[in-house]
């Protein structure tokens, strides 16, 4: 049970490396396998468990293709091409704190030294916004990473987007502050190269892993 276990994460883990172009938008994921995603997304570790995003789950079509056609980043050689990985079943919004939101969380829900200081001074003392920036990034990518491996264990394909008009997306779906990240998660097409893009007949390329240097000590 133990090996069986390790293989199928292991096996979710490089199924979670590989961005998915296109899906299979005549399905649709069941309600419970949401509540696990977002389960996932929003009782994730982060500094000292404070919230440094916001999230949305999207299912509306009409909404998601118009977040795609703001998605403009990729070039082909030739063009600048979409990326079509927003265009799953379910699209997944990352969204910023303003900075005045984030210095709040900071200052009123923690007991740090750096806190303390803030309140009494005003001002930050040397390398705490720097900190503070630190810290979002890192639980922005622990998040994306546990939502990403969680849509792989339940069978699904995703696939991550940066590339972006911030300002027309953050109209598009009514946030309050920027999107930082987008990801698609999705059923694949049967039969079809998961790196053809959804609506156009182009192969996006592949790179593979590079190697990341380890130790293991005993």
């Amino acid at each position: 049970m133990e090996a069986h276990t390790n293989i199928e994460i292991e096996k979710s883990v490089i199924r979670s490396q590989h961005t998915q172009r296109n899906f299979n938008l005549n399905k649709k994921l069941p309600k419970k396998d949401i509540d696990t995603l977002l389960h996932a997304v929003t009782n994730c570790p982060s500094k000292q468990n404070l919230a440094f995003y916001k999230v949305h789950f999207i299912q509306d079509r009409d909404i998601i293709e118009e977040i795609h056609e703001n998605t403009y980043g990729f070039n082909n050689g030739k063009e600048i091409e979409s990326n079509s990985q927003t265009l799953a079943n379910l699209l997944v919004i990352f969204e910023d704190y303003s900075y005045e939101e984030l210095v709040d969380q900071v200052t009123k829900k923690t007991r740090g030294q750096k806190a303390k200081e803030y309140l009494k001074n005003g001002e930050w003392c040397e390398g705490t916004y720097q900190d503070i920036m630190r810290d979002k990034n890192i639980a922005l990518g622990i998040a994306s990473g546990y939502l990403n491996l969680t849509a792989s264990l339940l069978g699904y394909r995703t696939g991550c987007c940066q590339c972006m008009d911030t300002k027309a997306i953050r109209e598009i779906a009514l946030l309050r502050e920027e999107p930082s990240l987008l990801m698609g998660v999705g059923f694949p097409q049967d039969g079809v190269n998961r790196r053809r893009h959804h609506i156009r007949d182009f192969i996006f390329p592949v790179q593979k892993k590079q190697a990341i240097k380890y130790n293991v000590s005993d």
